[in-house]
């Protein structure tokens, strides 16, 4: 089977070394003048400009043409469209991203009921893969109405040998067979893992995927992320099974064409051997740890119970009354992090549910008052079921707010039966914190969501959900340049990068991005990004940026 793939893919070397060869990547001059039909600068101080100064990759002015080339004889640059200050993408997990991406997809984006997923599964069961396993990614019960969950006996029917496993569309859940339990060496009672602990016990026992692969895959991602528009990710944990998941980070974010800046959270297993510290284009800036889990399971640490309902208790297998664990309560936590405040990190906490956001609020309070470290902004992350007197003791704790807003879009349909009306009713609510005088930032989860900074727009503008358009909290909508900013500037402040991007302003990295039109006004369905910079350079975002014929030929090799 391998010797069928060896012409196709020496004659893809062949062409892509030859493109490489002839195609030289875009480029910019050390000095120049920036325009577009408008420029947002998400600098309060002067919202608009005509034009920006770049000078080696800074912001060394603003003002109009004219009066820029007046001062600076430097050629002009002009772009139809508007540009905005780099996008930041402040909770996302490329490795994977980049990994289940190139797994069996049986997401509700491709499949609507349960008997065309279980024939995906069987038609993959004997076919090669980038491991050992068959993985699947994108088991989704709450968009696919008829999807239970498989069975044990059905996982073993379609491949009694090989292991399986697969995972939830939000990554908290997963199902194996037989054979993935021997192969982890774990005991299990039928097929599900439940929660990040158990997924992980299994997840890390499976064969990683070759060095030259995963890294054609991550470097894919990362273009993937600048296609979008992003010029800054921040990565909540180096989550995905590699060999050396913080390494192969810091390597693809220092390259000197790299897209991406990256901020790096470390989670517990990675920080014993890495350490705080790095630059602009690649920092281990703090450490992430999990309060709950997801509301689609079960899993948010709720002050009250889930509701009940046929949904709840039948389809979804969530018991009457039952109310998820705090996986890090205040005492065990304050431990787990109290070096770490002392030395500089700033600590990230998934929250969902009242209970898990009041312990992770009694955690950070008692480090800071324990050891001060006023410019030490922690974060509390997607914040499904965040009450307004929470918001406000968070903003007395100098702690930021991420929502996971994508939420309302791809499941605002359930969430009344989820959670009962009254609860529905304030669920993420962005402008509320906005209100509370909370810096608020906007995030995608990937993979946990498709990579669309426009859809996490129209998703806090509009607030409907894509199955029957159902409105979540609709008072809790907030304008263009509010998630604009969420996503520039305030997710800047969140990743304690302020200083240096999230605006355009003078002095900061000449990072941008350019859209198709003005993101403020029109309609947001026929936005699109068409360009971004870093640093003062136009990113390359031809597939041969990232397609190494070298790395091609390593994998090739890795095959015999």
């Amino acid at each position: 089977m391998k010797k069928r793939y060896f012409l196709p893919l020496l004659t893809l070397v062949g062409s892509v070394a030859g493109y490489w060869f002839y195609a030289s990547p875009p480029s910019a001059p050390d000095q120049y003048i920036l325009t577009a039909d408008r420029v947002l600068t998400m600098d309060a101080a002067e919202p608009t400009t005509e034009a920006v100064l770049i000078k080696d990759g800074i912001i060394a002015g603003l003002g109009s043409v004219e009066e820029l080339q007046a001062q600076n004889d430097v050629s002009v640059i002009r772009h139809e469209g508007a540009l905005t200050p780099g996008l930041i993408e402040p909770h996302t997990h490329p490795i994977a991203a980049a990994l289940l991406g190139a797994t069996l997809d049986i997401s509700s984006f491709k499949y609507t009921d349960r008997s065309s997923i279980m024939a995906a599964l069987e038609e993959a069961a004997d076919k090669t893969a980038i491991t050992p396993w068959l993985i699947a990614y994108g088991w989704d019960p709450v968009a696919i109405p008829d999807l239970e969950p498989p069975t044990r006996e059905e996982l073993d029917a379609i491949a009694p040998d090989r292991p399986i496993l697969i995972l939830t569309q939000m990554l908290h859940d997963a199902y194996v067979n037989t054979a993935a339990v021997e192969a982890a060496g774990i005991t299990l009672e039928g097929s599900l893992l439940h929660e990040t602990i158990a997924v992980d016990s299994v997840v890390t026992k499976i064969p990683p995927a070759s060095a030259a692969v995963s890294e054609l895959l991550i470097r894919r991602q990362y273009s993937r992320y600048a296609n979008a528009g992003f010029t800054t990710v921040g990565i909540a944990g180096a989550v995905g099974r590699h060999e050396d998941p913080v390494g192969i980070l810091r390597k693809l974010s220092t390259e000197k064409r790299s897209p991406l800046r990256s901020f790096l959270y470390l989670i517990q297993r990675h920080q014993e051997t890495n350490s705080i510290g790095g630059d602009l284009d690649f920092a281990i800036v703090g450490a992430k740890f999990w309060m709950d889990g997801s509301p689609f399971t079960g899993g948010a640490a709720t002050r009250t119970p889930y509701a009940e309902n046929d949904f709840v208790n039948q389809h979804l297998n969530i018991p009457v009354g039952a109310q998820h664990p705090v996986l890090n309560p205040a005492d065990i936590l304050i431990g787990r992090i109290e070096k770490l405040h002392r030395d500089g990190y700033q600590i990230a906490l998934h929250v969902q549910g009242e209970r898990a956001i009041d312990e992770a609020l009694d955690t950070f309070e008692a480090v800071q008052t324990a050891h001060p470290m006023p410019g030490l902004n922690h974060r509390l992350e997607h914040n499904a079921l965040i009450t307004k007197a929470q918001m406000e003791r968070a903003v007395r704790l100098g702690v930021s707010l991420g929502f996971f807003v994508d939420h309302i879009y791809y499941y605002g349909h359930v969430l009344p039966l989820l959670f009962g009306d009254q609860r529905a009713a304030r669920y993420m609510p962005v402008l509320s914190a906005i209100d509370v005088g909370a810096v608020v930032a906007l995030h995608g989860d990937h993979p946990a969501t498709p990579i669309s900074p426009v859809q996490t727009i129209i998703s806090a503008t509009t607030r409907a959900a894509r199955q029957g358009g159902a409105l979540t909290a609709a008072d809790e909508a907030i304008t263009s340049r509010q998630a604009l900013e969420a996503m520039t500037i305030n997710a800047a402040k969140q990743l304690g990068q302020e200083a240096y991007i999230g605006s355009i302003s003078v002095g900061k990295q000449a990072d941008f991005t350019l859209w198709s039109q003005d993101p403020l006004e029109g309609d947001l369905r026929t936005l699109s990004v068409k360009e971004t910079w870093k640093a003062g350079n136009p990113v390359d975002h031809r597939m041969v940026a990232w397609l190494h014929p070298t790395l091609i030929w390593q994998a090739i090799l890795e095959m015999f």
